[in-house]
């Protein structure tokens, strides 16, 4: 497979867009698209080009090594010689004056002048050579790459958790070696389902490895996120159920204090609570007409993202609740028996077996 193939099918593979590589790399996205199909005359000069395919293959953790080979054999170096015309020394003869011989002293002399002279005009043409490659090298644009990158790692305990750096998803760990764009303050997110979540500001001018531990969550906490939920179904099912509320009483039929007593008691509201919408139902089965519907049979602990890492939903929704999100979320949850995924034109699936923890992407 060439290097342009290879790159594509690996930004494929981690769902990624042009758009999406080039906003990390900061390489224009009619080059990334050159690169893909070995276009190069659609590139910029050779040595830009090469430091681009480097950057590419490290964004979509490649070993950009045997890339690069194919590169020089695709383009090799053409390698400029520059010929120039050696010196030449002119011989003259010294014709004989009269049939007189120079006497030794003065063919000494010139032979030394002679000496001398040729010194000085290797002399003079070593120095202006090296002016020339000095004023050309001065002149030569450098390529210098616009980021610099760092090698991040990091382990976690339990393994399998998921990483984030600047709300960018990284992977499961262990992650290896992952490049990242150096800065001087990173925001690192580690979460495990049913672990308390690792949240600290980093510091990424070098490279860093990291080990994590992830201690589970208390009763407490967990307490706290159920009734979070709770409370969170709970004004929804209010809303939905206050227009029926504002309705004028049947002449005859109202008690004084009776129906203030209704609307300011939300105690009373909560004595016949409306039973949880099953999983058969029509909301629960009719797939959305874009993007995907998630329904919950019972609590589960659930997190939703968007593509770029944005987080759109976490908490534990209460059983019945049916949420819809758009194309290309992952989701996560740790009870994977108790979600319920519908998507556009498909049937109704459960992410996994009950207590099991997943991440699936619609």
């Amino acid at each position: 497979m060439s290097f342009g193939n290879e790159l594509k099918a690996a930004r494929e593979a981690l769902s990624l867009t042009i758009q999406d590589v080039a906003g990390r790399t900061k390489i224009r996205g009619d080059y990334l698209r050159a690169l893909e199909a070995e276009n190069f005359s659609g590139l910029p000069e050779r040595t830009f080009t090469r430091s681009y395919l480097q950057s590419y293959a490290r964004q979509l953790q490649l070993d950009p090594a045997p890339m690069l080979r194919d590169f020089d054999r695709l383009l090799p170096l053409l390698v400029e010689q520059v010929n120039r015309p050696k010196p030449t020394v002119r011989k003259e003869s010294a014709g004989a004056r009269g049939g007189r011989r120079s006497s030794g002293l003065v063919g000494g002399l010139l032979g030394g002048l002679l000496l001398l002279g040729v010194a000085g005009y290797f002399g003079y043409s070593a120095w202006q050579s090296r002016s020339t490659v000095s004023a050309a090298a001065q002149n030569s644009p450098v390529a210098l790459p616009s980021t610099q990158l760092v090698r991040f790692s990091l382990n976690s305990t339990p393994s399998g958790a998921l990483v984030y750096v600047d709300n960018h998803y990284l992977g499961a760990t262990p992650v290896s070696g992952i490049p990242l764009d150096a800065r001087q303050k990173a925001e690192l997110r580690v979460e495990y389902g049913g672990r308390q979540t690792y949240r600290a500001s980093l510091d990424l001018q070098q490279d860093r490895t990291l080990n994590v531990t992830l201690p589970p969550l208390t009763a407490a906490q967990i307490a706290t996120q159920a009734a979070a939920s709770k409370a969170a179904a709970a004004k929804a099912t209010a809303a939905s159920a206050a227009p029926a509320q504002t309705g004028t009483p049947s002449a005859g039929t109202s008690v004084p204090g009776t129906q203030a007593a209704t609307v300011q008691n939300p105690a009373a509201s909560q004595a016949a609570p409306t039973p949880p919408v099953p999983a058969t139902g029509q909301s629960a089965t009719t797939a959305p007409t874009e993007g995907v519907r998630l329904t919950w049979a019972g609590a589960a602990w659930t997190r939703v993202t968007s593509a770029t890492g944005q987080v759109l939903y976490e908490g534990i929704p209460a059983a019945g609740t049916s949420k819809d999100f758009p194309s290309g979320v992952a989701v996560r949850t740790g009870s994977a028996g108790m979600v319920t995924a519908l998507v556009s034109g498909g049937q109704p699936q459960k992410l996994g077996g009950a207590g099991e923890v997943v991440t699936r992407r619609f």
